[in-house]
């Protein structure tokens, strides 16, 4: 293609109005070459490249993006850093998120190895996030050709073209622009931009091992940043917007996360007076003394002191964390709930010492005396110098002990649109809204089905059960689902427990319409009424289950059983269906 010339000669620029051309005109190429020529010099200009052109001044060759600009002067850093440092540095990762009312946008800088034998000049990416108006370019901040095939409803193969061969063994050095508010970073994942009652969160970081990762957080105008999960290492403003950029070396145990959070006037009407309270000192005394017993315990372990306690949850925790730190393989043994190989348990506590030294304990609910076995308790971890929660570890109940289960990432909870008169709209529809949870209970080794019949706390006497409420939101059609995995940090192979009450003006017949993922138990005033072990997600139809409803108050009690992926119920009340007489009897 021959280059289109613009000339913007003398001439022009003095005949042409003053208010056009007083400060600078740019130009940017989306397709194919221009030259842009001025007065006192000319440029080439390729796709993906923007020239500011200024009266008498030599035209300036920046990226049309100002987030893959950003990442190109990271790529510097990172570059600069490599050549200095002694550290193992197997591949980098840069992202420049932006945020504003409309979209986040976000640069992302990936390092591809080739692992072909021969020389190649594209990139495929076999099995990733259907991303709308996906943008690569190179490090020259040229805009790349990308093919998509569509695999599924959300995922795709994306093929990059650049312009130079990379050998085998070598590395494609990318950056692609993407939207970040609707689609994870990989298929099934976490957004990485978030909303938690009055907080916004943005998050990311890869797990890969001996990883240098830049990030830079441009945030909305009118922004309070409130916290951040690592130190700052700079923080400036972009067209009056805060910029926060930090980094991290992932080394051998793979930690790559970045998150902040801030509050967002311009979107949501906070203020200052919205920060939460632990922000402010405002802790419980219940996670104060927690906390400070914590932090205490944690220092007489390191100095060498034992602790091998499990009467409470916190206590199971110290013993968990003395054992790691003191490498007793047999203490971490007997205080982990769930049984590992013993060719595995040496690599798992050597992991785990690197984690006893980064994170601290946050918060904790009040654990109940007895809570029955299999009843497990969530203790929330940070980061040392945050207030960020980044992990959740569980605790199990059995026979009057404490165990520490598997640690669980802490995953975003998905807003929900659903308003106070969403709710009341649906109770006019006959579902039930009103819930209270408790849960989730395990045993070692059981998958959900296999817990179907064994009880747990609400189904014995004299247990201690902790009930808490659970909102609903909007699943399908149905305005009102319970989303326990949700609630219930994420687990698999458990059961959990689903109360309410259902008001009757008499005694009359109904009709229950239990929806659930995946299988169920329910107790009508103490009676079980229904029960269907199975593993399932939320069908069309539901299990329709005949009942009579006694004048006042009912109550309903469902055990709701999880294999994999969601958890949860929905409840409709319906009339009780007359049968029509046979014709003839």
């Amino acid at each position: 293609m021959k280059p289109r010339t613009i000339t913007l000669c003398a001439l022009v620029l003095l005949m042409t109005s003053a208010p056009l051309f007083a400060q600078k005109t740019e130009v940017s190429v989306r397709r194919g070459k221009v030259v842009a020529e001025t007065q006192t010099a000319s440029v080439n200009i390729n796709a993906g490249q923007k020239a500011v052109l200024k009266k008498d001044a030599n035209p300036l060759v920046t990226v049309d993006s100002p987030l893959v600009q950003d990442a190109l002067e990271l790529h510097k850093l990172i570059e600069k850093e490599k050549e200095q440092s002694d550290l193992r540095v197997d591949s980098s990762f840069i992202l420049v998120g932006s945020a504003d009312k409309d979209e986040v946008r976000g640069a992302l800088y990936f390092e591809f190895p080739n692992h072909g034998p021969t020389a190649t000049n594209v990139l495929t990416l076999g099995y990733v996030s259907i991303i709308e108006n996906f943008r690569v370019y190179d490090l020259a901040g040229n805009l790349c050709k990308v093919d998509v095939e569509y695999l599924d409803d959300t995922t795709a193969s994306y093929s990059i073209h650049l312009s130079k061969e990379v050998q085998p063994g070598g590395h494609f050095k990318v950056i692609g622009v993407a939207n970040l508010e609707d689609i994870p970073l990989i298929p099934g994942g976490a957004p990485a931009y978030w909303k938690e009652g009055p907080l916004w969160y943005f998050r990311t970081g890869l797990t890969m091992p001996y990883c240098l990762n830049y990030y830079r957080f441009i945030l909305p105008k009118t922004t309070i940043l409130l916290d951040t999960n690592r130190e700052a290492m700079a923080t400036d403003t972009v067209d009056g917007r805060v910029a926060v950029t930090m980094k991290d070396y992932t080394g051998r145990y793979s930690d790559g996360r970045c998150m902040i959070s801030f509050l967002y006037p311009e979107r949501d009407g906070t203020t200052l007076a919205d920060i939460p309270d632990k922000y402010l000192g405002l802790r419980s005394l219940w996670d104060k003394r927690n906390t400070e017993t914590f932090k205490r315990e944690m220092d007489r372990i390191r100095a060498g002191a034992s602790y091998t306690d499990q009467s409470t949850p916190l206590a199971a925790l110290l013993t968990c964390l003395s054992s790691i730190i003191h490498k007793d393989i047999d203490l971490y043994s007997t205080v982990k709930y769930a049984e590992q190989p013993p060719q595995n348990i040496r690599g798992y506590v050597e992991q785990a010492r690197y984690w006893a030294g980064v994170l601290d304990l946050l918060s904790t609910p009040e654990w109940p005396d007895n809570p029955g076995n299999g009843y497990v308790h969530p203790t929330y971890l940070c980061r040392k110098g945050s207030m960020i929660c980044e992990f959740i570890q569980p605790m199990v109940y059995e026979n009057g002990k404490w165990y520490v289960h598997d640690t669980k990432s802490r995953q975003p909870k998905q807003s929900s649109d659903t308003t106070p008169q969403d709710v009341a709209a649906a109770r006019t529809q006959g579902y039930l809204c009103d819930w209270e949870v408790a849960g989730p209970y395990v045993q070692k080794g059981k998958k959900g089905t296999e817990l179907f019949d064994i009880p747990f706390g609400p189904e014995l006497p004299d247990v201690n059960v902790p009930w808490q409420p659970i909102l609903v939101e909007r699943h399908g059609e149905h305005p009102a689902y319970v989303n326990l995995d949700e609630a219930l940090y994420g687990f698999d192979q458990a059961v959990a427990y689903l109360r309410t009450e259902i008001a009757s003006d008499r005694q009359k017949p109904a009709r229950l319409d239990i929806y659930t993922d995946d299988g169920v138990k329910a107790w009508l005033n103490g009676k079980l009424i229904h029960a269907v072990n199975v593993s399932r997600g939320i069908l069309d139809e539901p299990d329709k289950v005949d009942v009579t409803l006694n004048e006042g108050a009912n109550d309903l009690m469902l055990k709701v059983t999880d294999d994999v992926w969601a958890w949860g119920a929905i409840v409709r009340v319906q009339p009780a269906i007359a049968v029509q007489p046979v014709s003839g009897k």
